[in-house]
Order: C-alpha cells, then sequence, then structure tokens
C-alpha cells in the first residue's frame, strides 16, 4: 500500500513532469546523520581544545585555532562522507550546516582548552 501522504500513486511516470515529482525523506535516516555530524563536532572541539592548550595558544591564535580545525573537519565531512551532495544527507542549507551547533563546540574547546593549558603550563 502507498502511503496516502506522500501522493505517490497520483500521477503516473509517464505523465510527470519534473516539478510534480515528490521527495520521500526518510526522518530515522536524517536524525541518524544529524546525529553523527554532531558527535563529530563535539569530538572536534574537544580535540582541538587539547591541541590549543598542549600548544599554549592563549587569545585570538587560540580562538583561530579553533575556527580552522572547525572548518577543516566541516570540509572534510562534506567532502569525503557526503561527496559534496549537501542535500542527500541533511535538509540544511549550507550556512546552516557550517554553522550547526558551533556554541556546542564552542564551549567544550573552551573547556578542554583551559583544562589542558593549565595541566601543561600552571603545573
Amino acid at each position: 500500500m502507498m502511503d496516502p501522504m506522500a501522493d505517490l500513486d497520483a500521477p503516473t511516470a509517464a505523465t510527470a513532469s519534473a516539478s510534480d515529482e515528490k521527495e520521500v525523506l526518510d526522518i530515522t535516516t536524517l536524525r541518524y546523520n544529524a546525529q553523527s555530524i554532531d558527535t563529530v563536532r563535539s569530538v572536534m572541539g574537544i580535540v582541538s581544545g587539547c591541541v590549543a592548550g598542549i600548544c599554549g595558544l592563549t587569545g585570538w591564535a587560540g580562538l583561530a585555532c579553533f575556527l580552522v580545525l572547525h572548518t577543516l573537519v566541516l570540509v572534510l565531512i562534506w567532502a569525503f562522507k557526503m561527496n559534496f551532495q549537501l542535500k542527500a544527507y541533511t535538509r540544511q542549507s549550507a550556512w546552516s550546516y557550517a554553522t550547526a551547533n558551533i556554541q556546542q563546540s564552542g564551549l567544550s574547546f573552551t573547556l578542554f582548552w583551559t583544562l589542558f593549558y593549565g595541566l601543561v603550563y600552571l603545573y
């Protein structure tokens, strides 16, 4: 039985135009993809905080380290995991994909940045 909400059985394939095509989404897969991306970004925030703390970066240099590593991970996921096909894996625009959970990653970065800086240079 066809899903009545998707309206897939209305026009036949021969009579449907490109604008009449319906897109079917699997919410479970979209949620899994978003969770995987969030996990990688959280780990990236922790690792980049450790790197910045161990390297002794302070002030704007530490922030630059976070932004560079965040952008690097963003591009690597987009290139190698998504094959530059963002719409196939998420419903986000490129900007919202780039800035999603940056605050959460930034807080993890700050926590581990100060922790490792204190462990290496203060003790």
